[in-house]
């Protein structure tokens, strides 16, 4: 099956739901990947945030893009939106982390992790928007 009209016949939200519970199960499970005994550099954590963040931007710009039937202006606007939604998210997850007290606590620094590739994910976005609108059309 064609990959782009796979990505179009989805239910509306589908790929930001998906990232979204993905996230919630890896950020507020108590242990949800087994222990790997991986060695990972100093901050290999906040970078998982921002990747995390920045796959949740682009996961609504996709559902966003979907469906529209010709290339049109950036939608600024909306993206600014989904980025403040998306860095509302992150803090959401800190607190509630610091709540549960399951070994888990809020870290200022994992929010800014988080603010910082909801970010990049808004300007990435705002820099494809009219080719992923034009490939999601096209084919």
């Amino acid at each position: 099956m064609n990959v782009k009209r796979l990505i179009n016949n989805c239910p509306a939200g589908l790929f930001t739901a998906i990232v979204v519970l993905a996230i919630l199960y890896l950020t507020l499970m108590p242990r949800p990947l087994p222990d790997m005994d991986l060695p990972l550099f100093p901050g290999a954590d906040k970078l998982v945030h921002a990747i995390m963040m920045g796959g949740m931007m682009l996961c609504i710009g996709l559902d966003m893009a979907r469906g529209l039937q010709h290339p049109e202006a950036v939608p600024k606007a909306k993206l600014m939106v989904a980025f403040i939604v998306t860095a509302a998210f992150g803090g959401a997850i800190e607190l509630i982390q610091g709540a549960m007290k399951m070994g888990r606590g809020e870290d200022i620094y994992d929010f800014l992790a988080d603010v910082i590739g909801a970010l990049a994910g808004y300007f990435f976005l705002i820099i494809i928007w009219r080719s992923l609108v034009r490939w999601l059309r096209d084919g």
